[in-house]
């Protein structure tokens, strides 16, 4: 009698379900992989900066070397304070006549720097430039001063009246110069400006906040000079 063989098939793989575990699984890395990608572009859209902002360089007129005689002193320049509507790099717009309270910004432009460290720097370079002292800095700079000019910036600002074609630029500084050896304030003035802009343009916008500005750095650093002269004399 023939030998009878047996033959053993094993099942294929494709043809066997796979378990419910792990095709649960399976449905739940699609699931999350799906989400994934919708938050990234979701994310894209969010973040997309859109225009880079037009950064405004202010460059006023700066004192010419002043006349009267060195004076051996050094100065520190503290960091102006200001109010919360100032106190960015953003270009204040404030809408009505001098009672307006409305405050907007400029879009798509801002300053270099915030306005308080912008106008800090105007003024080392204004003394800077006049050259009496031996030397200025900002208060951070680590030097060994012999006064301390503070300020408040009440206005770096533009406004615009009903009618008007064009904003008003308007500056305005606090000064208070403090005698390092006693800690008293020896001298105390406000100083400011306003000027016309041309038009509602950026650049003529621009070219009335220099001048403003350079009028004010002009007269700040004469009264601070004036100042520290007549202490010492």
């Amino acid at each position: 009698m023939p030998a009878t063989h047996t033959r053993a098939f094993a099942p294929y793989a494709f043809n066997r379900p796979a378990p419910l575990s792990a095709r649960r699984g399976l449905l739940l890395s699609l699931s999350l992989a799906c989400l994934l990608l919708a938050a990234l572009s979701g994310c894209a859209r969010v973040l997309d900066p859109g225009p880079a902002p037009t950064h405004l360089l202010l460059a006023p007129a700066m004192p010419a070397p002043g006349a009267g005689g060195a004076l051996p002193l050094q100065l520190a320049v503290s960091l102006p304070e200001t109010s919360r509507m100032l106190d960015t790099d953003r270009i204040a717009l404030v809408l009505g006549g001098v009672t307006g309270r409305e405050v907007r910004y400029y879009a798509g432009a801002k300053w270099t720097s915030p306005a308080p460290r912008l106008v800090q720097r105007l003024l080392v370079e204004a003394f800077e430039r006049n050259g009496r002292l031996d030397g200025a800095a900002e208060e951070s700079a680590g030097i060994y001063p012999d006064y301390r000019l503070m300020s408040d910036l009440r206005r770096f600002n533009t406004r615009m009246t009903g009618g008007a074609s064009a904003p008003t630029v308007e500056v305005e500084l606090a000064l208070r110069l403090v005698d390092l050896k006693t800690g008293r304030i020896v001298a105390f003035t406000a100083i400011g400006r306003d000027c016309s802009a041309a038009g509602s343009g950026l650049p003529q916008v621009a070219e009335a906040f220099e001048t403003a500005m350079g009028d004010v750095l002009a007269r700040a650093t004469a009264w601070s000079l004036d100042a520290m002269a007549a202490t010492r004399s």
